[in-house]
């Protein structure tokens, strides 16, 4: 449920809403989110991207699932969550490029994953991530609070995951293996994305923490990321970016497991928050 100054704050953004819409809709088009996520869905229609499927899955789900589905729902539904977890994306995307040297993935980055985000009217009113202890929706209340702990944990699992992953595809990847587009290698884009996948879980956890309007829906993006690549790499264990049958299990776990903590966690804290005190 839309915090009141949520409900305000969406009062005249229906330019801006178009602008999140018409901006997912570059990614998933325009940037080839859709073409790159059907490349291992279709195999037979993609036959020149048979050894890239892992890598494209990576590409597609990035700009199909991951940034673009924050957008539209803030399209549909103005909610404070949405700007920080693109920003968040926005520097998953940036750290690999930096690390993986990719100039032109800095740019995307800086530039274009975070400008998606630029709307004034997407941080009103800021996020209250961080609010004063006592106050028992604060984040430092959430963070000390048992009920927290298992999704915490499973995103920070997430995270250590991400990371040598992360890590591998940059050290492992070469040019002549690697698929480009505009410029722009897959290999260190995946590296982004998998640091993305439990970075956006977390703010998704932070939303619930804060009652956010819309916050069970913060979790979906990066939960069927995690699986749908999971799938994948199951399927093609072998294939370049692939962190194999075991790493793809580890990840179709991790993608459920995060989404039902997040809601499950959520929907005790309500609970807990309705049943009257002494």
């Amino acid at each position: 449920m839309a915090t009141n100054a949520e409900t305000v704050a969406a009062d005249g953004a229906a330019g801006a809403r178009v602008g999140a819409a018409v901006v997912a809709l570059f990614w998933a088009v325009l940037f080839f989110g859709i073409i790159d996520l059907m490349v291992a869905i279709t195999p037979s229609v993609f036959p020149e991207f048979a050894n890239y499927m892992v890598l494209e899955t990576s590409w597609g789900l990035l700009y199909t699932c991951l940034i673009p589905m924050p957008l539209l729902a803030w399209a549909v539904r103005p909610v404070g969550w949405v700007g920080p977890q693109v920003l968040a994306i926005a520097g998953c995307v940036l750290v690999a490029g930096l690390a993986g040297f990719a100039l032109g993935q800095v740019f995307v980055a800086v530039f274009m994953v975070a400008g998606s985000v630029s709307f004034p009217r997407m941080w009103r009113p800021p996020p209250t991530w961080a609010v004063p202890r006592s106050d028992p929706s604060s984040a430092w209340r959430a963070a000390t609070t048992p009920v927290f702990w298992p999704v915490g944990a499973a995103v920070f699992f997430g995270l250590g995951m991400a990371a040598v992953h992360a890590w591998d595809v940059l050290g492992s990847v070469s040019e002549a293996e690697d698929d480009n587009t505009w410029g722009l290698m897959h290999g260190p884009m995946q590296a982004g994305f998998a640091l993305a996948v439990p970075v956006a879980a977390g703010v998704a956890v932070l939303a619930m923490a804060n009652a956010m309007g819309g916050w069970s829906f913060a979790v979906v993006p990066p939960a069927v990321s995690a699986i749908w690549f999971g799938v994948v790499s199951v399927r093609y264990p072998d294939l370049v970016g692939s962190p194999g049958e075991v790493g793809g299990v580890l990840a179709i776990c991790w993608g459920g497991s995060v989404a039902a903590l997040t809601w499950g966690t959520g929907w005790l804290r309500r609970r807990r928050a309705s049943v009257p005190t002494s």
